[in-house]
């Protein structure tokens, strides 16, 4: 995997590494000595062990008391995780309100995951007026911080969009960025529409630990006033 930025620490990104290779107890070991010595992109990365019961039992105290202290030192994946909890109900009841909020937060730290959430809220309609253009920025937003997730559900916006002739181009340009940068759906898409080049492996970073973007920063009229 290509990630987007590095861990505050080598022993954290040692942890995340761990983690995406499938060995739980090393990562665990390796985030929570980082987390004691008070590295926020552990703090969160650990959180998400105790989140999902991954390597120790699932305790959902711990990983929003491990979100919330990674927030205050102005991690934006601190922000975004409670977020993505209360919108998919993930260890808790769901609660958009509360799930806006934490999204907001995260995307004004330039938190492409939050962006890319927020983005799919606008999309739906439901919990937040339909919104396609704010949607679509978010989602350019995310996807020039190199979060394919975004690049692939841009693509598919245009997919679906009114004007045929532009948006056509403009989803076939994103499928292809999505696709280059391993995201499977697209990729999927590419195949079914006649690609016959090479394309990377395919990687699904919803399930893994990616390093944050740092010095970044979101913009959303959703959200009050944009951040430069």
């Amino acid at each position: 995997m290509t990630a987007p930025s590095v861990a505050q620490t080598a022993q954290t990104l040692a942890g995340m590494n761990a983690y995406n290779a499938g060995d739980i107890p090393t990562a665990y070991q390796l985030l929570d000595e980082a987390a004691k010595s008070g590295d926020a992109e552990a703090m969160v990365n650990l959180g998400y062990l105790y989140a999902r019961g991954q390597g120790i039992p699932a305790d959902q105290a711990t990983a929003f008391r491990l979100y919330a202290a990674a927030a205050q030192q102005g991690n934006s994946e601190g922000m975004n995780a409670p977020g993505y909890k209360y919108q998919f109900a993930t260890g808790v009841p769901k609660d958009m309100d509360k799930a806006i909020h934490w999204c907001c937060q995260a995307v004004a730290f330039g938190n492409a995951r939050a962006m890319n959430n927020l983005a799919s809220i606008l999309d739906q309609g439901r919990d937040l007026p339909h919104d396609e253009a704010e949607a679509r920025n978010l989602w350019a937003q995310a996807a020039l911080l190199g979060y394919f997730n975004a690049m692939y559900n841009l693509g598919l916006s245009y997919l679906q969009g009114r004007d045929a002739e532009i948006d056509q181009s403009e989803a076939a340009r994103w499928m292809q960025r999505a696709a280059q940068a391993g995201q499977p759906q697209a990729q999927a898409w590419m195949r079914q529409n006649g690609y016959t080049g090479s394309l990377p492996q395919p990687e699904d970073w919803a399930a893994m630990m990616v390093p944050i973007v740092r010095h970044a920063a979101g913009h959303t009229r959703v959200c009050g006033t944009p951040i430069a």
